[in-house]
């Protein structure tokens, strides 16, 4: 079987410092991406690697696939949507839409396949979104979702096999609840983000009021429709994700990678890692192990320290070392794009691991374009001894 070290669709890349990874070269659409790091874009055995697809001036993403058995590249036009996640035991990758929740195989032979339907009163209060990302509960019978609509998210799961829909918790309007997440180990309890809230008097959505003084991004929803909010390490969080073991959450803070462990009171810092001038650590991950974690940020460009397209970085931080080394030094601003005119699309590096940890995927734009990259974590953790 190829891998993107040996397929002909990847051309190779050498950081300044020695780091080698690997772009997905072929193209099937203009814009290509690695997934959103809360999902893996790939099957456990590493035979298919999925990716985000966008085709400007359109709005959006779909999905095309890498079969490393047979070399090939396949788009799936009808995979537009949102949430996706790939099933790590087939391949598979199952979306949502405002049609329902769908999945379809990597075969470009075979049709997607409808898993539920959107329940009819849910549907008539005009949804904007079906699933910031679609996660199994840990028997794989169900999917959790928050369905995103004007008059507040649903927070609830599909059962994969009939279809049927549980609601768990539900927000009200101008109160969204997005970015969930099922515990990997408890299938009654999620982790939702209250990110923003809606303004009637600007009209816009902005950061939410404090609740007793404390940033309400971090919201656990469990299955009874109960809900507690952690409180954020020095008030701030972004970006998080779960701990392999379901015991921790981790987050984003500033400079700074989070560990809350459910069972304290206490969030604490894990590791520091400085983005020079840039706006902090954007999103990270974790190996099953919490050993290493690979993060990415922003470089200040035009005067701000953040912009859609911005330049940014990619970088790993070895807890047992404590070194931090460059994946990528330098993802440079496509042509086009600025601060007065930014990107379409979420082309933030959103590096992960996957393969079970083998591989790490990002978004690059080192080649003047957007693509899809993959490193060796071995090599990271070899240059970072």
């Amino acid at each position: 079987m190829y891998t993107p070290m040996t397929s002909k669709h990847f051309t190779k890349r050498v950081n300044e410092n020695g780091v080698n990874y690997w772009v997905l070269s072929t193209h099937v659409a203009p814009v290509q991406q690695g997934f959103y790091f809360v999902n893996s874009g790939c099957s456990d055995d590493g035979r298919y690697l999925w990716f985000y697809c966008a085709f400007p001036p359109a709005e959006g993403h779909s999905l095309g696939v890498i079969d490393f058995l047979s070399d090939e590249v396949h788009y799936f036009p009808e995979t537009l949507g949102s949430g996706w996640m790939v099933d790590g035991l087939t391949g598979n990758v199952y979306w949502g839409c405002k049609q329902g929740i769908f999945m379809r195989t990597p075969h470009p032979d075979e049709k997607a396949v409808k898993i539920a339907d959107i329940p009819a009163e849910i549907k008539k209060l005009n949804i904007s979104s079906t699933g910031t990302h679609l996660t199994f509960t840990p028997d794989r019978k169900e999917i959790v979702v928050d369905i995103q609509t004007a008059c507040g998210s649903f927070i609830g799961s599909f059962n994969v096999k009939d279809g049927s829909y549980t609601q768990w918790y539900r927000t009200v309007a101008g109160i969204p609840y997005n970015h969930t997440q099922t515990c990997p180990t408890n299938g009654d309890l999620c982790m939702c983000a209250h990110e923003v809230s809606w303004s009637t008097e600007t009209g816009q959505y902005e950061l939410p009021a404090l609740v007793d003084g404390v940033y309400p991004r971090l919201q656990l929803i469990r299955r009874d429709g109960s809900r507690e909010m952690r409180k954020p390490y020095k008030n701030s969080a972004t970006h998080e994700w779960w701990a392999a073991d379901g015991k921790s959450i981790f987050y984003c803070s500033s400079q700074s990678i989070v560990q809350d462990k459910l069972g304290d009171n206490e969030a604490e810092c894990i590791c520091y890692i400085p983005i020079e001038g840039g706006n902090g650590t954007w999103h990270a991950h974790s190996t099953v192990d919490d050993k290493y974690f690979v993060v990415d940020g922003s470089y200040p460009s035009e005067g701000l320290t953040w912009w859609r397209g911005c330049p940014s970085l990619v970088r790993f931080y070895n807890t047992e070392s404590k070194k931090i080394i460059d994946v990528v030094t330098l993802n440079p601003v496509v042509e086009g794009w600025s601060s007065k005119n930014p990107c379409t699309y979420h082309i933030d590096p959103h590096p992960r691991f996957v393969k079970n940890d083998e591989w790490v995927t990002f978004t690059t734009t080192v080649a003047g374009r957007v693509d899809m990259a993959v490193a060796e974590t071995k090599q990271l953790i070899e240059l970072s001894k």
